[in-house]
């Protein structure tokens, strides 16, 4: 019985000290380092480096003032403040020094640590004198508000509420230390107004918080909006508002940066240039509500047949253009033939009294001499032209116009598609 027991407390002590060491401080750590080093958007830290200079610059002329009216109340006013001059150039060159080094990690683009540096200087600084002399607690308590201003300002978020309450526990410890060294003294704070004063000063802490909180909040939203129609501009300006494909400028800079890979690591690249056969009969007999549902189902059923890296486009009126990567000029004939096919499935499907759909196509591939995208697009479009002049339902490619060697030579087995 004895042995069960003592089986039954050692297991339970192991089972003790497996949660001990397994226990997961990460989520306190995970707050703590979100409020005081957030994750910032990249727009938002941009943002946030150009407005931060000129707030320091104003975080500091408000410092200057606050001292110099200290030094000045400490100087001139009160007669049981002996602290030496010597203690006061001490502060000014330390203040003086850490504003350089914040003005300087905020010209970095490091505004968060900026941000908590100046404010964790000025709450402990303040901390500092608050102790040393007690009398001038009233006016050395204007240093948090400012401690505050620099955290919500310039780091912004929630990192300013964990300064708010730092600052308003120092006070509160400073209060006391005060009300303790005037009764040493004989003297006296009246709680009455020191409860005042204190609670005062909270609400004024955390109310300027929320009030930064709530500023950087809106900004963020506001950025978030403009992002939003950004982003949606960027789509209107490179979709084709009729089929939805990509149009002509979006076309352009995908080729631009495609032709760029191509050259780069010599790899095959081709262009298809499609126009439908007979389109405007279409329009002037069915009225042009009829041909863009036309255009419409023709796009779908061209997609459906491309990769996921091709890029169908429509150029204008009733043209189109296929971007191929990674496909030689005869990968690029079979995707015509493949898109041809996809069209005639199509235009059967539909009533029998609209003529049969088809187009002529055209197919260049990069070649060595090529010096910018206008080449390619060049033998595309006269490849369909001579596509074109052959009748309807034709392809032709940029072989039917000239011999000269392919980027890539046929023995590549890159090549194939």
């Amino acid at each position: 019985m004895t042995q069960v027991k003592i089986s039954l407390a050692y297991r339970t002590l192991r089972r003790i000290a497996w949660h001990a060491n397994h226990l997961e401080p990460q989520p306190v750590i995970n707050r703590l380092r979100a409020a005081f080093l957030p994750k910032i958007d990249p727009d938002i830290r941009r943002y946030r480096a150009r407005t931060a200079p000129a707030e320091t610059k104003i975080l500091y002329v408000l410092l200057g003032a606050w001292l110099l009216v200290g030094i000045a109340f400490s100087r001139l006013i009160s007669t049981k403040i002996n602290l030496p001059l010597a203690s006061d150039l001490l502060v000014i060159a330390l203040l003086i020094t850490i504003a350089g080094l914040s003005y300087w990690l905020v010209k970095r683009g490091d505004t968060v640590v900026a941000g908590n540096l100046m404010a964790s200087t000025l709450i402990a600084l303040t901390a500092i004198a608050i102790f040393l002399s007690p009398e001038s607690l009233y006016l050395l308590s204007a240093g948090f508000p400012l401690a505050i201003m620099a955290v919500g300002a310039i780091v912004g978020g929630t990192s300013v509420y964990p300064f708010a309450v730092l600052a308003f526990v120092v006070l509160t410890l400073g209060w006391l230390n005060a009300h303790s060294a005037l009764a040493d003294q004989g003297g006296s704070f009246d709680s009455r107004s020191g409860t005042i004063f204190l609670t005062t000063q909270a609400i004024a802490y955390l109310g300027l918080a929320a009030m930064l909180h709530t500023l950087s909040r809106y900004i963020l939203r506001t950025i978030d909006r403009l992002h939003e129609q950004r982003d949606q501009l960027t789509d209107m300006a490179l979709t084709d508002a009729l089929t939805s494909l990509p149009n002509r400028r979006h076309l352009i800079e995908q080729l631009e940066r495609e032709f760029t890979r191509a050259r780069r690591y010599r790899r095959p690249l081709s262009l298809i240039y499609i126009d439908l056969d007979g389109f405007k009969s279409i329009n002037d007999r069915f009225g042009h509500l009829f041909g863009d549902e036309i255009l419409r189902g023709a796009a779908i059923a061209m997609r459906g047949v491309l990769r996921s890296t091709d890029l169908l486009a429509r150029i204008g009126g009733d043209e189109f253009s296929v971007l191929l990567p990674e496909t030689n000029l005869d990968g690029g004939r079979r995707v015509a033939n493949k898109l041809r096919k996809a069209l005639t499935a199509y235009s059967e499907r539909l009533d029998p009294i609209i003529p049969p759909l088809s187009f002529c196509a055209g197919v260049s591939q990069l070649r060595r001499e090529d010096k910018s995208i206008d080449d390619l697009i060049g033998r595309a479009d006269e490849a369909q032209y001579r596509a074109k002049n052959a009748g309807k339902d034709q392809i032709r490619t940029q072989l039917d116009i000239d011999q000269l060697p392919l980027f890539e030579t046929p023995q590549d087995p890159r090549v194939t598609l």
